[in-house]
């Protein structure tokens, strides 16, 4: 009797309910996203298979995400899974058939599964039919991202669609005959993945080959003064897809390529210290490992090295906090200056930066966007704020667009800043720009 399966589901039936688990279903639902999980969706083939020879299969898989949930937290993970789930689900309720079934495939996980029903006019579902509707969840994926991801998110986030097909084969069990099929179509999700990722691969190397990397440079204001005491390094790839730096890095990440693209965009930035003053800084976005490249010293001028300030992400140090430690120690050792960019995008906290003890602090650009109208952020900036003046550390705001952001980071003390408003970026220090800055407040 206690091997009977029947008998044992009742069992389990009776033990839920006395723990207020009234439907046993409840218990296969996917908690963040409230999609069915495999087990359901099994049924719901099965129910298909009954009056016709074959399904289309679609499986969705989030890629490379996993760092994204070590930097931001699993909140936010959940929050992108949950959104990514909502636009398939609408999909599928505007577009699909109703015959048509959605699943993720773990619990917790990022893998959807889709089953497509060929019409009822139709016993067979063809191949062609299944990769257009895998060209429209496409479109409708990426509209979403862009809509509602921030941009440093979105260079992070890659999907994969698999597509297959599955035959009635009353020879073999159903439980066996869906689950051969995910593997095809997750399978066929790999392949293009791999495929896409030796494209980029190649383009990424020539582009680094070629040195095809060029250098803008935004100043960093006194507002006192209204004068620069440095410029930023903006690295730029080839006009197109591969433009942007988190583009590039994304890519350079994937393919092995990070220390040799992050050594081009070094030496073609360091060019612009010929045409610095001698008070001026340069910054200088840079990987961790970076700082161990034995070349690292051939590309700087030796009577320049104090003028060269390194900015390395808060993102680096919770990756992998031990390199970004000795990275840091080895900066200062050389003679660099070390700046903690994007201070307040991760929530590593700012215990970090007391262990570092970097000579800057740049606050990321969200926390002062429209901050004057938001009161948590007005008290995260003054805590950050307050901070960087107990601890000796010059604070440089970044991202400053409107007078209203500008007045807003005057009033809390901060005198360093760096936007559109103040200068933009240009392909030689321009000073001109900073010197038209429109001062509204009266700095103290």
């Amino acid at each position: 009797m206690a091997d009977d399966p029947g008998l044992q589901r009742q069992l389990l039936a009776h033990l839920l309910r006395k723990s207020g688990v009234v439907n046993t279903d409840e218990l296969l639902f996917d908690p963040v996203t409230a999609l069915p999980g495999l087990p359901i969706f099994v049924r719901q083939v099965q129910e298909a298979l009954e009056s016709r020879k074959e399904v289309g299969i679609l499986t969705v898989n989030i890629a490379r995400f996993s760092r994204l949930e070590d930097v931001y937290g699993w909140e936010l993970f959940d929050e992108i899974v949950r959104g990514v789930a909502g636009c398939l689900k609408e999909i599928k309720d505007e577009s699909l058939r109703k015959e048509d079934a959605l699943a993720e495939l773990t619990l917790n996980g990022n893998v959807f599964i889709l089953m497509l029903s060929p019409a009822r006019t139709q016993r067979r579902f063809r191949f062609k039919d299944l990769l257009l509707i895998k060209a429209r969840i496409a479109e409708r994926l990426d509209a979403h991202v862009a809509k509602s991801l921030h941009p440093d998110l979105v260079y992070r986030f890659n999907y994969f669609i698999g597509s297959t097909m599955m035959k009635k084969d009353l020879a073999v069990r159903l439980e066996r005959l869906v689950h051969r099929t995910i593997d095809e179509a997750l399978g066929d999700a790999t392949a293009e993945q791999e495929a896409l990722a030796r494209q980029r691969t190649r383009k990424l190397r020539a582009i680094v080959t070629d040195r095809r990397i060029r250098t803008l440079y935004q100043p960093i204001v006194d507002v006192r003064t209204g004068r620069p005491i440095g410029f930023e390094a903006l690295s730029r790839g080839p006009a197109g897809e591969y433009e942007t730096p988190d583009v590039l890095f994304r890519i350079a990440y994937e393919s092995d390529l990070v220390l040799k693209l992050d050594a081009v965009c070094r030496e073609q930035a360091v060019r612009g210290l010929r045409q610095l003053e001698d008070h001026e800084l340069l910054f200088v976005n840079m990987e961790p490992s970076s700082i161990f490249d034995p070349k690292l010293m051939d590309s700087i001028p030796a009577n320049r090295v104090g003028q060269v300030v390194f900015e390395i992400t808060e993102h680096a140090a919770i990756a992998d906090f031990q390199t970004f430690r000795q990275a840091a120690h080895l900066v200062k050792q050389r003679g660099f200056k070390l700046a903690m960019d994007d201070v307040g995008s991760a929530y590593s906290g700012l215990r970090i930066i007391s262990t570092i003890e970097p000579h800057f602090i740049k606050l990321d650009m969200d926390l002062t966007r429209e901050a004057h109208r938001n009161r948590v952020k007005m008290e995260l900036l003054k805590a950050i704020t307050g901070f960087s003046a107990d601890a000796g550390i010059p604070m440089i705001v970044e991202g400053i667009e409107t007078e209203e952001e500008l007045d807003t980071v005057i009033q809390l003390g901060v005198h360093l800043v760096q936007g559109y408003l103040v200068g933009r970026p240009s392909t030689t220090p321009n000073r001109v720009n900073a010197r038209r800055m429109p001062l509204t407040t009266s700095v103290t």
